[in-house]
């Protein structure tokens, strides 16, 4: 046998059981993670569309979590709101009270003193902060108080502009309500005096004097309660509706994420009992080879001593 060809074809089998052995490792990797695809060499195309589905999931597991963020600053908004129409409620009985021409004034001052502390406690509640710290009525306002008590001492907004808000659904949902818009603003219009002006000025009413001016008094502070009810119910519709919006975006985030799963499974994930026979099919082949090499290099042996 001429030397040269025997060296050859000894080169030629060795690395054909290494292309072998390698496949085999490649084959026991992929059932080990129960993957097909690990890497650009397993499947360019594959590979390359899976990494697009893993971008496209990054992004949307963004906004997912500043969905779930705002819909959680919502509901902080809305358990703050039903405080303070609880304690608006409780004020407006104590205004009816106080209005009836059978309450002397011990009772009234009495009265206006538990409205004094009605009116901090829906401080308190207008100053509630999500859990970034920002106040939840102070609009785009990231820190300080909402609200601060001017020259008279009646609480004044300090904020500015809108809440934050989130992409949802192609369009900007506020994740939150501002304090004008719940509690009123003390603008140049009476109507529209805000929630704490009204409570003070109940606080006034209930301790005047003079009945007549008391009972004037009180029945202009009835109807600004009353509007005060009005304009918190509104204000709780608002952030219902927007929480409603980001419950129904969170939903179309989890069905899409389970569709790019399905998407990304059926790009990469191995087909375990098709996996199982290649991977026996290729010991078979792998055996056959090493006999066969074995059978070779014998002969090779016994050429080259004789």
């Amino acid at each position: 046998m001429n030397p040269v060809s025997s060296r050859s074809g000894h080169l030629g089998a060795v690395m054909r059981l290494t292309a072998l052995d390698e496949q085999i490792s490649r084959q026991q990797q992929q059932i080990s993670t129960a993957r097909r695809v690990t890497r650009p060499a397993d499947d360019p195309v594959a590979f390359a569309r899976a990494a697009t589905i893993r971008r496209v999931q990054a992004a949307g597991d963004a906004d997912g979590r500043a969905i779930q963020a705002a819909e959680r600053r919502l509901a902080s908004t809305d358990v703050a709101l039903d405080g303070i129409n609880n304690i608006l409620l409780r004020a407006r009985d104590l205004a009816l009270q106080g209005a009836t021409g059978t309450v002397n004034a011990q009772d009234r001052a009495l009265l206006a003193r538990e409205v004094a502390e009605l009116r901090a406690a829906a401080l308190g509640l207008a100053e509630t902060r999500d859990a970034d710290g920002r106040p939840l009525f102070g609009g785009s306002q990231s820190s300080g108080p909402a609200y601060a008590p001017d020259a008279n001492g009646v609480p004044v907004w300090q904020g500015s502009g809108q809440p934050p808000a989130v992409q949802a659904g192609g369009s900007q949902i506020a994740a939150g309500i501002t304090g004008p818009e719940a509690f009123g603003d003390d603008d140049a219009l009476a109507e529209r005096e805000s929630l704490f002006t009204s409570l003070s000025a109940l606080e006034t009413a209930l301790t005047e004097p003079d009945p007549v001016l008391r009972g004037e008094a009180m029945a202009t502070r009835l109807t600004r309660l009353d509007g005060h009810v009005d304009r918190l119910a509104t204000a709780r519709a608002t952030v219902g509706a927007r929480g409603a919006r980001l419950e129904a975006e969170t939903e179309r985030l989890a069905t899409t994420r389970l569709d790019q799963s399905r998407a990304l499974s059926a790009l990469e994930d191995l087909d375990m009992p098709e996996a199982i026979a290649r991977m026996q099919r290729l010991l078979t082949v792998l055996e056959a080879a090493q006999a066969s090499f074995a059978r070779v290099s014998a002969l090779s042996l016994w050429d080259q001593l004789r």
